[in-house]
């Protein structure tokens, strides 16, 4: 079989060509750091790329959710511990006007301090963080609690907000104002059904009493006043246990991005000092076939020896 030299020198070229191809695509992966640079340099990588990809996306997302509710419950546990430490000094205001001999000054004074209460109380009540309510439930940027000549009303809505802390399963965030304060719900019910009335409106009723010198009203409504402090504390070991949970769910999400970025890393980026070594590998293969091709070029062909 005989191989003309067009066909040989032609085969030189083409071989030269492919050589070069390597040549561009290890430097376009050095200057860019990714082992792929188009869809074609390895169509079975790309699918992982994407899929990886998408799960990163998917771990981001759900971790702007989980620290959306961190956000909502760190304050509203700390609004909680004020206001338990508030309850607690109108027990201790109960127990002071519960003595004998008390007189009328005394006892306006004490009936002073529980009304500051009430209103320390409804101030923590109404707190927001960036603009939503806490205690509001889902209609989260109006305040919630509105204080009037016939006593505090609650504006917000039954349901706590809830977010999606994991996939297809949401979890409510938020503790609704009528559940912890015992406001009646939409059904007419109360948290505490022993209790007939709302906190700010036992604790004005503990004020009158007070100053009227009721003994045994105001030992009855300070029983009530133990009961809704007792519902308060739980209600916020219930938003303590909905923190733990989310801040666990927070930390899965953080390991799931990692290894996601992990694959991705894996399938896209080039192995530096791998390529750096094919480079000057193929640099010198390429050089030397450039010599070897410069020098047979310029021997005679048969033509031109006359055979």
């Amino acid at each position: 079989m005989r191989v003309s030299s067009r066909d040989y020198y032609a085969d030189l070229q083409h071989n030269l060509a492919m050589a070069q191809q390597d040549l561009q695509r290890l430097s376009r992966q050095l200057s860019s750091g990714r082992r792929l640079t188009r869809p074609s340099d390895d169509p079975i990588a790309v699918g992982e790329i994407i899929s990886a990809r998408s799960d990163v996306a998917a771990a981001t997302n759900r971790q702007k959710t989980l620290q959306r509710a961190i956000l909502l419950t760190g304050p509203a546990d700390n609004a909680l511990d004020s206001i338990c430490s508030s309850l607690r000094q109108a027990q201790d205001l109960v127990l002071s006007a519960g003595r004998p001999g008390e007189t009328e000054a005394a006892r306006s004074a004490i009936a002073a301090m529980v009304r500051s209460v009430r209103e320390r109380v409804l101030d923590e009540a109404n707190i927001s963080v960036k603009g939503e309510y806490l205690f509001a439930g889902k209609l989260a940027r109006q305040a919630p609690f509105e204080d009037g000549a016939g006593g505090v009303t609650y504006v917000g809505d039954s349901e706590g907000l809830q977010l999606w802390v994991a996939p297809g399963r949401p979890m409510e965030v938020t503790i609704p104002g009528d559940r912890l304060f015992n406001f009646e719900d939409a059904a007419g019910d109360r948290a505490v059904p022993e209790v007939d009335t709302d906190i700010f409106a036992l604790l004005d009723d503990i004020a009158t009493a007070i100053e009227a010198g009721d003994a045994d009203q105001v030992a009855a409504l300070g029983a009530d006043l133990d009961r809704l402090y007792g519902h308060i504390v739980q209600q916020r070991g219930v938003l303590g246990a909905r923190t733990q949970r989310i801040e666990d769910a927070l930390e899965s999400a953080q390991d799931a991005e990692l290894a996601a970025r992990e694959v991705l890393s894996g399938a896209e980026d080039v192995d530096i000092a791998g390529a750096l070594m094919e480079l000057q590998a193929r640099q010198v293969s390429y050089q030397a076939a450039l010599t070897a091709t410069a020098r047979l070029a310029s021997l005679p062909t048969l033509f031109e020896l006359g055979w």
